[in-house]
């Protein structure tokens, strides 16, 4: 087990312990940063080859912000549809939170908001430390799943595309054999 992954695993034990103990607000800006941090190099391990394709783009890449490693994921399919689903919807809810912090007039909604963050993150927490892993091994489970996504996506529009005259020339057969069988009755 790296360093990495030990001190994941304490942050995580950590967080679950504030969550235990209903110090909600801890727990949640403890998993906030630790899945911010395992994003970020779930990202630099999975796109460094791009992000080191250009000077300035690799200087760049060390402020990118959350969700713009997010998009860039799923772009580069390193991530499946779900996953950047479940992502945004985790970054949004946390972001919702952070930027109402101070105007939270009921303890009780902000702790209902912080739970209802966390557990969002909750639901997050193994992934990505597990698909590095298995990145290290060879192709991961979310890549692989991005991957067909992206290829059935491809597919089908390309189907479309080829389908198409092939059905204009069909329906202006049908037309053809339709306009000598009237001309015949008549």
């Amino acid at each position: 087990m790296t360093i990495e992954e030990k001190n994941y695993r304490k942050l995580v034990e950590k967080a679950e312990l504030a969550f235990l103990e209903k110090r909600y607000l801890e727990a949640f800006l403890i998993q906030s940063c630790l899945i911010e941090g395992v994003i970020k190099s779930f990202a630099y391990l999975f796109l460094k080859p791009i992000f080191e394709s250009h000077p300035d783009l690799k200087q760049k890449s060390n402020s990118f912000e959350l969700a713009r490693l997010i998009d860039e994921l799923f772009m580069a399919g390193k991530i499946n549809n779900k996953l950047y689903e479940n992502l945004n919807k985790y970054r949004k809810k946390r972001n919702q939170v952070i930027h109402q912090i101070l105007k939270f007039k009921d303890e009780k909604v902000f702790e209902k908001e912080l739970k209802e963050a966390y557990r969002l993150g909750r639901d997050m927490k193994g992934f990505i430390v597990e698909e590095m892993v298995e990145g290290k091994k060879g192709k991961t489970t979310s890549e692989l799943s991005a991957k067909f996504e992206q290829d059935s996506k491809i597919y089908i529009a390309e189907q479309d595309k080829a389908l198409k005259p092939f059905f204009r020339k069909i329906n202006r057969d049908l037309n053809k054999i339709f306009k000598k069988k009237l001309e015949n009755n008549k």
